[in-house]
């Protein structure tokens, strides 16, 4: 098993200080001791009762509790902890809170962890109190985090981000001064008062050619330091109307130069920005691309031409010759004017049209995932490969484990909660 000591190269290119008094802080070899794990938290090892109907065997093992491999990444499970918004940074840097919540989701069995939405640029975050990887100092807390998951057996990935017209906009927990927001510098492929996302976001600015390419850099750039923080995996954030879903629908892409107009133009920054993380990330781990798979407007008057599931099957095709293994598949965000529909597994039947249709491309099926039986019929129905959830997991940090126990798996418990695995009086 890796150590839990950071290891990150020290910054070479921060603008932060660390604070005086850490140098006086001495580390002990004993903080970073480990209980090694025999088997990975959330890790099929039988049937909880052999003697039920169906019960789990070798050769009958739920699909959800049976190992998946994408290149170097085998993860234990089909389970995925989908990345959400935190806001508890400050200046993007990863903290103590992150280290607990990632690593709850890493002792109770979550296959797979991708982590919030982070900012490869300052002007990148949807809020003030938004994570980022701009700078290396950015690095060490995040390694820690990693560290941290590893030594449990766990996987773990980080969701790289820009908010485009949705950024510098206001946090759920915190009031921040105006001074702390970026009210001048927020960006999309077009801008001007008729793209405000709603009357509680900032009006954006057009990008020029130079800071497109900028942008596509810090990627590229942010991907590097997720190498080097440990990282399993990297997504890229495609979705939920930030900056690259915005060049990639027409209506919120209106340029008339090579980032405009055809799909395949309005798909050039994705591809550029799948190309620098591609050669910034090793080769031998994969890439994430999480996309909405539409705009959610079709039924809305007025609207006849967005970003619909047949531009984003075509899209899923270049992306996966281009370098991207798994397509983790959502919806909407990018207009106040969509209609949604929620219910439980509203947006599967968007991953399956894209398994369907994109052979080689593994798909993540996302949207009010609730319990481990609904989560099993997904994957028996061969609508997706990883089913992920989100908000299941707030309410339950061991919903892979509640849903071992539906599907009457004994699954592997981190061995410093095993004596939770039974009650007794």
């Amino acid at each position: 098993m890796p150590s839990s000591q950071s290891t990150a190269a020290a910054p070479v290119n921060s603008i932060y200080e660390p604070i005086a008094s850490s140098k006086n802080r001495p580390i002990y070899p004993q903080e970073n001791y480990y209980i090694e794990q025999p088997a990975t938290p959330g890790a099929y090892l039988g049937p909880i009762d052999a003697s039920l109907p169906n019960a789990p065997s070798a050769d009958n093992i739920p699909l959800l509790f049976q190992p998946f491999t994408i290149k170097d990444l085998t993860i234990p499970n089909r389970i995925v902890v989908a990345p959400m918004c935190m806001y508890s940074s400050l200046d993007g840097f990863f903290t103590n809170f992150h280290l607990a919540s990632i690593g709850s989701f890493a002792i109770n069995g979550a296959g797979l962890i991708i982590q919030e939405a982070t900012a490869v640029l300052p002007n990148g975050r949807i809020t003030p109190g938004c994570a980022g990887l701009w700078d290396d100092a950015q690095v060490y807390k995040l390694k820690e985090i990693v560290d941290f998951v590893h030594v449990q057996g766990g996987k773990v990935g980080i969701q790289l981000a820009h908010a485009g017209r949705k950024a510098s906009a206001g946090a759920p927990y915190t009031k921040y001064p105006e001074s702390a927001f970026w009210p001048e510098d927020v960006i999309a492929p077009s801008g001007g008062a008729h793209l405000q996302w709603d009357k509680h976001h900032r009006v954006p600015r057009e990008l020029s050619l130079a800071e497109i390419q900028q942008v596509i850099d810090a990627f590229g750039a942010a991907a590097a330091r997720a190498s080097r923080a440990g990282m399993d995996t990297v997504e890229i954030h495609g979705a939920h109307g930030y900056l690259i879903h915005n060049f990639l629908s027409p209506l919120t892409n209106q340029r008339t130069d090579h980032y405009g107009g055809s799909l395949e133009n309005r798909a050039r920054f994705l591809l550029e920005v799948v190309k620098a993380v591609r050669a910034n990330f090793p080769a031998e781990k994969p890439i994430f691309l999480r996309i909405s798979a539409s705009d959610l407007v079709e039924e809305v008057e007025g609207i006849e031409d967005s970003w619909e599931i047949e531009q984003t099957i075509q899209i899923a095709k270049w992306v996966r010759d281009a370098g991207v293994d798994v397509l983790h598949v959502s919806s909407g965000g990018n207009t106040s004017q969509q209609k949604i529909l929620t219910s439980p597994g509203y947006q599967v039947p968007f991953a399956e049209q894209i398994k369907r249709a994109v052979p080689g491309l593994a798909v993540v099926a996302v949207g009010i995932i609730l319990d481990g039986l609904q989560a099993e019929e997904v994957l028996k129905s061969e609508k997706a490969d990883l089913v992920a959830a989100g908000r299941t997991f707030l309410r339950h940090p061991n919903f892979a484990l509640n849903a071992a126990r539906e599907l009457n798996v004994k699954a592997a418990f981190s061995q410093q909660y095993s004596r939770g695995r039974t009650i007794h009086s």
